[in-house]
């Protein structure tokens, strides 16, 4: 009798790097964009310095926020951070009607039962959020989030080419099926809305993350397809 064999995992060092630092972007991105700015969650960061010279290394917009995080004097955070809450609560408050609403039902222009379907989604893939604030699940910071947890679910329990795959296909589609559908939108519109040297960094970094991930998404799976059809 033949035991079918499952072919191991090797990932080649392009795609070592990436995987290292993909959870740390996305990191970034649910914490600012779920969460107010609060003087502890910018002490967090201002101390990372090495997880924030990847996430500069990565992307414009992560170089936008180094410095600006990193530019401000331990006296001025209280008051920084005072502004930037503000601006969190008018710009991504979940309850926000307004045109740059931080949701995908509103910038696609879905009705609410949108969100059931969503729900759906995260739970076939095994995932139901604790949200603290009710959060809807198609507000940026769950989206982003489902994200998060998908990249570590694979990097840490995929250990053959065929459940490394089958991570991959979900993330893929969720990118091209929802975020990159209304985050180019969102982010126009919250570049006019707002002067906030933190906000414009974070639409920068979501600018640009969001494509090249899926860019390495789809090379990495393309490299292991080659790699199984050769050991088959």
């Amino acid at each position: 009798m033949t035991i079918p064999t499952v072919p191991a995992l090797v990932v080649p060092e392009v795609f070592s790097r990436w995987l290292d630092s993909r959870g740390l972007i996305y990191q970034i991105l649910v914490d600012f964009y779920g969460r107010k700015p609060s003087l502890s969650l910018v002490a967090q960061w201002r101390a990372n310095r090495q997880m924030m010279s990847i996430a500069a290394e990565m992307t414009e917009g992560g170089r936008e926020l180094k410095r600006y995080l990193w530019g401000q004097a331990p006296s001025c955070l209280p008051e920084i951070c005072e502004k930037e809450k503000t601006e969190y609560m008018r710009l991504l408050n979940d309850c926000t009607v307004s045109p740059f609403a931080a949701r995908e039902a509103i910038q696609l222009g879905r009705e609410q039962e949108f969100c059931n379907e969503l729900s759906e989604l995260y739970a076939s893939a095994g995932i139901v959020f604790k949200k603290c604030s009710g959060e809807a699940d198609d507000h940026i910071s769950i989206e982003l989030e489902f994200m998060a947890v998908m990249h570590e679910r694979m990097l840490f329990n995929s250990f053959s080419v065929r459940s490394a795959m089958e991570l991959l296909d979900i993330q893929e589609r969720f990118l091209e099926e929802h975020l990159l559908k209304w985050i180019p939108q969102f982010c126009s519109l919250l570049k006019e809305a707002t002067t906030s040297p933190l906000y414009l960094g974070l639409c920068h970094m979501l600018e640009e993350f969001l494509p090249q991930d899926l860019q390495m998404l789809r090379a990495w799976k393309a490299s292991l397809e080659s790699s199984a059809s050769t050991m088959a």
